[in-house]
């Protein structure tokens, strides 16, 4: 068998992101999801950096955009944004890379000739000199815009400060950070005091999360094969937050689980770690997101009935036999992960955010119909929006006569939730936390007899 690589990488790692951040733009899937696309393109070795460009310059949208609109005559339309990303790129390495400025110029420029629009070089190249030139001047003027005091979009920051008057400056501080990377120990195979010391082993330094028994973060993040036996599915990436879910869940043996709306899988792998006797059921609207759930779980050894389909479309999927438990994490405006999402400064809009509670109200009145009388049901999003969680809830409570919320600090599964980082007229808020969790919303759910 030949070791010549059939389709060898043709792109650098600045043509690759240019390309990325050109789909983003033009709203055609998210960051990871192109990335996912481009990377077999590029030369491993460069991952790396084209990473650190794509995710670069979406973190820093909001600045970087206000800067470039400040400095272009007129905006680019959107036949020529592919040009517009090069200025964005060229402008994230004048102002947070080590890049030399002379490389970051001409590299652009280039850029601009492989791209087949020699047009635009004059245009690129002046107005990257002229940053490389006044860029304390031209920070000073437009400071003032909420998109380059905070770093992320008017409407977005409005929000967050009506919403958490008290912790805006945190939540913002924490949204703009490059993330902690949290890792998930299956205690179903070791103990987290074990699988922290093969980690000293490596080398790789990690502290224990506060709030849930299987996490560890770790100092400085490390590619997944430097994991000691990740590919045996030892261990897992996930944020200490959305480990909480698993917990709160606690499968029983035996027990009937519904994990609604499961993509990536990565709850759907800790509900089966906690308790790999139960019968679990997971669904994803998408065939290849439910492909990306079979191979995680191929990797921890658990198997689990995967269903493609839209979980709320009951006549689809259930063959009418209830679930004991449910976990519906769902769609939302990802809000509480920005910092990992940072492609949501750019494309989520304020009409989303109506548009997403339409779908959970829709979502939850159908998932409910599935859970035993008796069972649960938790909802989950990784929303810091109240519209999408506590005051979600409280309209299903009010139209919903059989369901009643279970106080999280309470629950009767020798796994308490003391958590909360905000008031909250029900479920419990987390907020993203600098160096600590994202940002989650959980609210667990029973259903009683129905009420004459």
């Amino acid at each position: 068998m030949s070791d010549v690589q059939q389709n060898p990488p043709s792109l650098s790692a600045r043509e690759a992101a240019v390309e990325v951040i050109t789909q983003v733009l033009l709203q055609q899937g998210s960051l990871s999801t192109q990335l996912s696309k481009i990377q077999g393109k590029v030369d491993f070795d460069h991952h790396a950096l084209l990473k650190e460009f794509c995710f670069g310059v979406c973190r820093h949208f909001p600045t970087l955009n206000s800067i470039a609109l400040s400095l272009l005559a007129k905006p680019f339309e959107e036949r020529d944004y592919d040009v517009y990303s090069t200025l964005l790129l060229g402008l994230y390495q004048l102002q947070h890379m080590s890049t030399p400025d002379h490389a970051a110029i001409n590299e652009s420029v280039e850029l601009c000739r492989t791209l087949k629009k020699d047009w635009a070089t004059k245009l690129i190249n002046a107005v990257l000199r002229r940053y490389q030139r006044d860029s304390e001047e031209i920070i000073s003027e437009i400071s003032s815009q909420p998109s380059v005091a905070f770093n992320l979009p008017k409407w977005l920051v409005k929000r967050v400060k009506k919403n958490w008057p008290d912790s805006f400056e945190s939540i913002i501080e924490a949204s703009n950070e490059r993330p902690p990377m949290c890792i998930r120990v299956n205690l179903d195979k070791v103990s987290r005091e074990t699988y922290k010391a093969w980690l000293d082993e490596e080398g790789i330094v990690s502290r224990e999360t506060p709030f849930i028994d299987s996490g560890l973060y770790l100092e400085n993040p490390v590619p997944v094969f430097v994991l000691p036996k990740f590919e045996s599915g030892f261990v897992s990436i996930q944020d200490e937050a959305a480990q909480l879910s698993a917990r709160v869940i606690n499968p029983q043996q035996g027990e009937r689980v519904l994990d609604a709306c499961a993509a990536p899988g990565g709850k759907t792998g800790h509900l089966l770690e906690v308790m790999p006797d139960q019968k679990l059921t997971a669904i994803e609207l998408e065939p290849w997101r439910l492909e990306r759930i079979e191979d995680n779980l191929t990797r921890l050894g658990y198997q689990a009935e995967l269903i493609v389909s839209d979980a709320g479309d009951l006549n689809n999927w259930w063959d009418k036999t209830a679930f004991n438990k449910v976990l519906l994490d769902a769609p939302c405006s990802a809000t509480g992960v920005i910092r990992r999402n940072p492609d949501i400064k750019i494309n989520r809009k304020p009409a989303d955010i109506s548009e997403l509670v339409e779908i959970q109200s829709t979502l939850l009145d159908n998932v409910w119909q599935v859970v035993e009388e008796g069972g649960y049901l938790l909802y989950a999003t990784c929303s810091i929006m109240p519209e999408e969680n506590s005051e979600q809830v409280d309209r299903f409570l009010a139209r919903t006569s059989n369901a009643l919320e279970v106080p999280l600090n309470t629950i009767n599964s020798g796994f308490a939730m003391n958590i909360s980082d905000a008031k909250t007229d029900h479920g419990i808020q987390l907020l993203p936390k600098r160096d600590g969790h994202d940002g989650f919303y959980y609210c667990l759910l029973q259903k009683t007899a129905v009420k004459n």
